[in-house]
């Protein structure tokens, strides 16, 4: 199962641009209320789960920002977010729609778990300290776990992901790169290595698996690497398991990976192609066949900011066009049948609403909102609007 969002490197989705302040229409008497108000007035999206959170803000300013956006088990996604300022973060907020569409919301503690799994009717959380992330912390059921990240069977924490049943740190180097997978079954860290320019990775059928691109090397292109019981023990005492090339698809020139999302044995890639294209390609784990499914041309108000792809192929992003120092943001579908189209215009939402993450749940789009109400007596006075949206 990949987490989409949208991995974690750096740990941080940047908001790129403050909320502006609100109009007189939403002057109310008690602003700082847990009232939710409407965000879109299309009737193609409609409100899957909303939460409003007063906030009273200092001088440091500061604004919600999404960790995660994904599935936390098959049948629940979990948007979990904190309030960041100059000097800090607090608040952390975790909201889990599940695919029967019952909604929780709570506070989820004050040491920030972005990552988290439900594994064998067991829940795992990963902390990852802000100073330095070359050390985590795991919990099973809220008790710390000792995961021994620093045997031979494990490498420095780099980028790290969640899989279905474990944790998936991956290099970032140029050349040979590394993935380890830490297993909660087990609570053993097995390493493989393999060679890429960049890549993703993910787990399936109890294997690890990485969809690697090559640039700038005599096999330019997209390709398959597969988890093997190849033990090589370095110098050192290292244990590493070198994987496996099942395929290869010859592409040039080549560009970079923008997102990848996968379902059960399929995992879909999407490039930002050169050419001014987006490109998709369907990779399937068990037969390991590479196919394109998608190659359109680019809208020139794209910008990286949110993405996702559907179990189809489809490419949607986010599209945010600043004017007047004012964001204002839509989401656009790339058809897999050729041509794309705006699936929410940046008049179906609420001024001032930013779309912080996408991910593809239950059959729909579903699209993370936030919206900040400001108290026009009173700006440091402020209720955060959140609401997680999708397209019939």
């Amino acid at each position: 199962m990949m987490k989409a969002t949208q991995y974690l490197s750096r740990f941080a989705i940047v908001i790129a641009v403050m909320f502006s302040s609100c109009s007189k229409d939403d002057d109310i008497e008690h602003p700082n209320t847990t009232n939710n108000i409407n965000l879109s007035n299309t009737k193609d999206w409609t409100v899957a789960a909303q939460h409003a959170q007063p906030k009273t803000q200092g001088n440091l300013g500061g604004s919600f920002e999404t960790q995660a956006f994904n599935m936390q088990s098959p049948n629940e996604l979990r948007w979990y977010l904190w309030f960041k300022h100059m000097s800090g973060y607090q608040d952390p907020i975790e909201i889990i729609l599940s695919n029967q569409n019952t909604v929780a919301v709570g506070n989820t503690g004050t040491d920030f778990r972005p990552i988290k799994t439900i594994y064998v009717g067991d829940t795992w959380e990963t902390h990852i300290p802000f100073s330095n992330t070359y050390n985590i912390a795991v919990f099973k059921n809220n008790q710390n776990i000792n995961i021994n990240l620093y045997d031979h069977n494990a490498s420095t924490i780099r980028r790290l992901q969640a899989s279905e049943d474990g944790l998936l740190n991956n290099s970032e180097a140029i050349g040979t790169n590394t993935v380890s997978h830490y297993h909660y079954g087990t609570g053993q860290w097995k390493t493989n290595t393999f060679f890429a320019t960049s890549f993703v990775s993910v787990r399936y059928n109890n294997r690890t698996y990485v969809i690697n691109l090559n640039k700038n090397t005599s096999q330019d292109g997209i390709g398959i690497y597969s988890e093997t019981d190849n033990q090589v023990i370095g110098s050192q005492g290292q244990i590493r398991y070198p994987m496996n090339a099942e395929n290869h698809l010859n592409i040039s020139p080549v560009g970079f990976i923008l997102h990848s999302t996968q379902y059960g044995d399929n995992v879909f890639v999407a490039i930002d192609a050169y050419g001014n294209k987006f490109e998709v390609y369907r990779i399937n784990l068990t037969n390991f066949t590479i196919q394109k499914v998608l190659d359109e041309n680019k809208v020139g108000t794209y910008s990286q900011y949110a993405n996702d792809i559907d179990a189809e192929g489809n490419l949607y992003t986010v599209e945010n066009r600043i004017e007047n120092q004012t964001s204002h943001f839509s989401i656009r579908k790339y058809k897999t049948t050729g041509g794309n189209e705006v699936i929410l215009k940046e008049a179906d939402l609420k001024e001032h609403t930013q779309i912080h993450a996408l991910k593809y749940f239950n059959g729909k789009l579903h699209a993370a909102v936030v919206y900040r109400q400001e108290n026009p007596k009173n700006w440091m006075d402020n209720t955060y609007h959140m609401q997680i949206i999708n397209y019939q």
